[in-house]
């Protein structure tokens, strides 16, 4: 509970720290929310679709437009006008078999209950849905450096993100492939799929180019390097990239 009151308060505190890849604080970037949805075989239409930390909803437009049924749940209240669950991860207050897909947007990393969480997906889970994952991934450099920062007393434990300028966060994990596979597989999930963000290629093998030292000058050029690498190297490495986009089932 204390951990929950942590992040309750932190994000109330933080608004524009609700945000992942695909934007969230003032909108969402939905030809890239789709671009990986085709990648990962993802067809919602017509669905009734969990938003599990949902934070403002903003996937909900999205969802709504392709004929679907849309629930969020959070710890926090939203500004967003939807169907708005405050719950627990770990304790959702719906029935068994409710919904087709759960979406679960860069939260998981923070449940302080993994396991107990992707267990309550699987029980919301009508049989054939499936789980639409992004979370961040520290299989790379940047999750090298976070060990050290947070094990040298720099940040305290599960709070290190080059987010912001390495903005502490209110409990970071230090989420893997391995993590987020061995969470799911304890809930009974058997189906992965993922693929690696190009654009995120850069803080996954270089997090200090969101380092408050780093100069503009230096942080363009390696923007500019990582764009161009990033891709390719996203391809064929999913895991150096900062974040991974998961079809779980």
């Amino acid at each position: 509970m204390v951990l929950k009151d942590a992040m309750r308060r932190y994000y109330e505190e933080n608004p524009l720290m609700v945000s992942s890849p695909f934007g969230g604080v003032d909108g969402i970037d939905t030809e890239l929310l789709m671009q990986v949805w085709r990648a990962l075989d993802i067809d919602l239409r017509g669905r009734r679709v969990l938003d599990v930390g949902c934070g403002r909803g903003f996937m909900g437009e999205v969802v709504r437009g392709l004929g679907c049924e849309y629930v969020g749940t959070d710890l926090v209240a939203s500004r967003g006008g939807f169907p708005l669950a405050i719950a627990d991860a770990a304790r959702l207050p719906f029935s068994d078999a409710a919904f087709d897909a759960v979406l679960c947007v860069d939260a998981f990393e923070h449940f302080p209950e993994p396991t107990a969480a992707t267990r309550e997906f699987r029980r919301v889970l009508r049989p054939g849905g499936f789980v639409f994952l992004s979370v961040p991934n520290y299989a790379n450099v940047a999750g090298i450096v976070k060990w050290r920062c947070e094990r040298s007393g720099a940040y305290a434990p599960n709070s290190w993100a080059p987010f912001r300028r390495w903005q502490p966060q209110e409990l970071e994990h230090p989420m893997t492939g391995r993590r987020v596979r061995c969470a799911f597989r304890a809930a009974g999930f058997t189906g992965f799929r993922r693929i690696g963000h190009g654009p995120e290629v850069g803080p996954g093998l270089f997090p200090w180019m969101d380092h408050p030292k780093t100069s503009e000058r230096v942080r363009f050029r390696l923007q500019r390097l990582f764009a161009t690498i990033g891709p390719a190297l996203a391809h064929v490495i999913p895991s150096a990239s900062l974040h991974l986009f998961w079809r779980i089932s």
